[in-house]
């Protein structure tokens, strides 16, 4: 050992000087000097360690590197799996003393043939200079730290190559997870757990939703925990998740993963969710007329499925209806833009659906149309109020012509004497039958008396004088005056009837008893915002027809009724037979 030391002293002294000369001779090149250990005073020549242990010495080694044996193939790292085969390269050139594996510092010996480790053999040949080690099959207590090593011979020194890590895998055994069957309800947390034993390294856990397709990412925790030989782990992973209804009759599976595993292993638990009801509804047909029956069908998904049934229209619920259909007999448009609902129940819950109804109804008057009136030059607006589903086209004509004034439920009209009259809007609904109204244009103005001037009335009878106007707007007041004066209302004798009509009123003065003082000249005055109107009516007497006169007219009518129908006898008779001629 000391010797080695004076040496490498020599070495370092004349290293500066004699550098350029041993590259020019050949006999070293200072990048053969590949670096020092760290933890040790070994030289590294050619990738071989040499130094304190290995035989030789520097001043040796720099003179003999042509008789040097070194690796022309060192060991690397690497991984197997239990019971596969490994092989740990090793190739010196050279090679002159002997050669072991060594494990974890351990020496495993120098024959081919490791006497004692039956499953370790150096392969190759001596000529290749090949010393492989050989690991078949492979065990978990194979894992550690592998170097090839030559010993110093003849003054040639040892080597010893990289340490290369051979890292045993393990298979986990199948994943097992608990419970193996789950039932659970809709919207309630569960906890799942997946147990995998015996991996090396730790496996890796994952949870699949069979449901989605897709990986759960989120819920889950790991526990991790060495097996009682303290290489291989036992992992447990924690799944708490909330079961939906689209989780019944699928499933959730654990999946363990390894470098020792081809693909992963899997364990699945089946889910059976309850669920409250999940609920569809529709009308059996998708046109509802009224007057039709209308039928309603309510479908739905549920676990349990024992289900019952409840209806509602509006918010009202509808008695005696429990089953999945609802039928409405002779629906009406009162049923268009309601609402019936179906409410479904089992053991988790309830659900109710809503369904707007849609009727489909001919045209009709929401408010009757009305008679506008209007001074002359001014706008009027007629209006069609029509209710329909769907809306009704609405057009406009004059009374007897057939051209379209205009379309829609509104019609501006310019009042005068041209445009004055009838008009008529006509509602058309398609499949339904069309609804016609009308509405007259009036022009407002002064009154006018239309009653006959000359009326007559019986001494002793109840009479009528009958003052009737037309008159728009209507009539403020009407007066009757006799002789000059006002007819006094107040005496029981006299009384006034008055009729309303669409263009004014008929206003009639009936006098009770009528006597002779009664008959003779009345005026009749009528008054509205737009001026006055004034008629003399004269009441009459109503003259007497004589009773023989009547009688004689009664009895004249009877003999000329006798002789009609004696001449009409008369030219029905049968004509005489003619007589035979006897030749």
């Amino acid at each position: 050992m000391f010797a080695w030391w004076i040496s490498w002293w020599w070495v370092s002294l004349v290293w500066g000087a004699a550098g350029n000369l041993w590259t020019d001779t050949g006999v070293l090149d200072p990048d053969d000097l590949l670096a020092h250990e760290v933890a040790g005073v070994d030289i590294e020549v050619d990738g071989v360690h040499v130094g304190p242990g290995m035989g030789g010495s520097a001043l040796q080694i720099m003179g003999e590197k042509e008789r040097a044996q070194r690796f022309a193939t060192q060991p690397t790292p690497q991984t197997a799996v239990i019971g596969s085969t490994v092989v740990l390269p090793c190739r010196v050139i050279n090679k002159m003393g002997h050669l072991q594996w060594t494990k974890n510092g351990f020496g495993l010996g120098t024959e081919r043939q490791l006497f004692g480790f039956s499953r370790y053999a150096m392969i190759g040949s001596d000529d290749e200079g090949d010393f492989s080690l050989r690991i078949q099959p492979v065990s978990l207590m194979d894992d550690g730290l592998y170097q090839c090593q030559v010993s110093a011979s003849d003054g040639v020194p040892g080597i010893r190559s990289h340490a290369a890590r051979l890292t045993v895998h393990v298979p986990p055994d199948p994943p097992v997870l608990t419970p193996a069957a789950l039932n659970a309800t809709a919207g309630v947390p569960v906890t799942l757990v997946c147990e995998s034993s015996g991996g090396r390294p730790a496996p890796e856990i994952q949870w699949m939703d069979n449901s989605r397709r897709e990986t759960i990412r989120t819920g889950s925790s790991v526990e991790t925990e060495p097996l009682e030989d303290g290489m291989r782990m036992r992992v447990r992973s924690r799944l708490t998740f909330t079961p939906r209804r689209a989780h019944h009759n699928s499933s959730i599976t654990c999946l363990t993963s390894n470098p020792a595993l081809s693909s992963p292993l899997t364990s699945t638990v089946h889910l059976s969710v309850y669920f409250p009801p999940e609920v569809r509804l529709r009308a059996r047909s998708p046109l509802l007329v009224e007057g039709d029956d209308a039928t309603f069908v309510c479908s739905a998904r549920a676990n349990p499925d024992e289900l019952t049934y409840r209806w509602y229209h509006n918010s009202e619920i509808l008695p005696n209806e429990t089953s999945r259909t609802l039928m409405l007999r002779k629906i009406s448009r009162s049923l268009h833009q309601d609402s019936v609902s179906c409410e479904v129940t089992n053991v988790v819950g309830s659900a109710k659906k809503s369904l707007g109804v849609q009727v489909q109804y001919g045209p009709a008057f929401r408010t009757l149309p009305r008679d506008v009136m209007a001074e002359t030059g001014k706008e009027v607006t007629l209006n069609c109020d029509v209710d329909s589903h769907p809306p009704a086209t609405v057009t406009w004509l004059r009374e007897g012509s057939r051209q379209v004034l205009g379309t829609g439920q509104e019609l501006v009209v310019v009042v005068g004497p041209s445009t004055a009259g009838l008009y008529v809007c006509v509602a058309h609904v398609r499949s339904f039958p069309d609804l016609r109204g009308s509405v007259r244009v009036l022009v407002k103005g002064p009154p006018t008396i239309v009653s006959a001037g000359e009326q007559e009335g019986r001494m002793g009878d109840t009479v009528s004088l009958e003052c009737s106007t037309v008159s728009i707007p209507s009539p403020i007041r009407v007066t009757w005056t006799y002789n000059g004066r006002e007819v006094d209302l107040s005496d029981p004798r006299y009384e006034v009837v008055v009729d309303r009509q669409e263009e004014g009123l008929r206003n009639v003065l009936v006098i009770h008893d009528a006597d002779t003082h009664d008959f003779g000249a009345y005026n009749c005055s009528v008054v509205n915002e737009y001026g006055v109107a004034r008629k003399q009516i004269r009441l009459n007497e109503e003259k007497k027809v004589p009773v023989v006169l009547v009688a004689g007219g009664v009895a004249a009518l009877v003999v000329l009724a006798l002789v009609a129908a004696s001449l009409l006898l008369c030219n029905r008779r049968p004509p005489p037979a003619k007589e035979d001629t006897v030749v």
